[in-house]
């Protein structure tokens, strides 16, 4: 007759000196780690986790889930959305954690990942929205009746003014990125700052999201027109752009270079956006003691720009594709000076 191996023991295997679970409830296997080397500690454990499944799948009718596939279920429920892509990038921030059921995601492994964003250079008003769809997630998947964690506690965020560049700051962007000024012959490297040139400038024009542009297909931009379709992300209203002369030498040229249906085929699949930014903005040597110069700085800084010219909060609204026009308000006060100006000068007139 077999005799049970020392380190198998009903329902834990030893791995080296660390106990780990593994048995099956109702088709759901158990296989993790007990973190202890002390079996009668694992012992305890495994029972309680034993306890806690049949409670879930057993008794509750409940069952369990993984953090991926509870992110890949919640993605698909809302594919139909036009926030869809905004939420896709916010959720894969998530897929860094560990892919433990659900209920079993700590804290700390959540908190991780929103301090590895941190410290990549994203702003707590981005994380703020990351959490807030991760917290959908959580809801969305427990209404379906698995066993779901609690809800990651919201970020309380204080926008303030927002940073923009004037334009000799956007000069010397240009100029960082401009392959244009390249002294080297590596080939591969002037391909990528084009690349990023051309995002970066179709990015100020259009004062669209990153998402909006790097995205951007051909079946949205019509050269005989001169026009471009920008989808909007977060919910916001879709619109059409005119060209300006930039817009239109930039995508007459890549429709001649880019075979396939996007406008920029190699921000399909990277997010790496921060670096190559981060390190633009070194090279630039801009100042940001009052505030980061991010790549979603480039839409504040054309709404701007655009206020300074005369465009009034209700038209700067539709250009950016804003639903409401509180969203818009943030830029309000840019012409605060100005309206104040306009306003005594009215009163002397009369």
């Amino acid at each position: 007759m077999a005799t049970r191996s020392k380190t198998n023991y009903d329902g834990l295997l030893l791995r080296g000196t660390t106990w780990h679970l593994r048995f099956t409830v109702k088709g759901v296997t158990v296989a993790e780690s007990t973190h202890t080397s002390n079996r009668r500690e694992a012992e305890r454990i495994r029972d309680k986790r034993r306890s806690d499944l049949v409670q879930e799948v057993v008794l509750a009718g409940k069952k369990p889930i993984r953090l991926h596939a509870a992110i890949d279920l919640f993605l698909r429920s809302r594919q139909h959305l036009p926030s869809h892509q905004n939420c896709e990038i916010h959720m894969r921030y998530f897929r860094a954690a560990p892919d433990h059921y659900l209920d079993r995601v700590t804290d700390e492994e959540l908190n991780a990942v929103l301090t590895s964003k941190r410290a990549e250079g994203y702003k707590e008003s981005t994380l703020k929205v990351s959490v807030a769809y991760f917290n959908a997630m959580i809801r969305h998947v427990g209404d379906l009746g698995y066993t779901v964690r609690k809800k990651m506690k919201p970020i309380k965020h204080d926008s303030g003014k927002i940073r923009w560049m004037t334009k000799d700051e956007l000069a010397k962007l240009y100029v960082a990125i401009d392959p244009a000024y390249i002294t080297s012959d590596d080939e591969v490297l002037k391909a990528q700052r084009l690349e990023n040139f051309d995002l970066v400038r179709l990015l100020y024009e259009t004062g669209a999201r990153y998402s909006e542009i790097a995205l951007l297909r051909w079946t949205q931009v019509d050269l005989v027109a001169g026009t471009v379709h920008i989808k909007r992300a977060k919910g916001s209203v879709d619109g059409v752009l005119n060209m300006t002369k930039t817009m239109r030498e930039i995508l007459t040229r890549r429709r001649q270079m880019e075979k396939g249906d996007v406008v920029f085929s190699s921000k399909q699949r990277q997010n790496n956006e921060s670096k190559w930014m981060r390190a633009a903005v070194a090279r630039a040597a801009l100042d940001q003691t009052h505030g980061t110069v991010t790549i979603h700085t480039l839409r504040h800084t054309k709404a701007v720009h655009l206020l300074n010219k005369g465009l009034n909060l209700l038209e700067l609204q539709k250009f950016l594709g804003h639903k409401t026009i509180q969203s818009t308000m943030v830029y309000a006060h840019v012409i605060e000076d100005e309206v104040m100006a306009k306003a005594a000068r009215l009163t002397n007139e009369a």
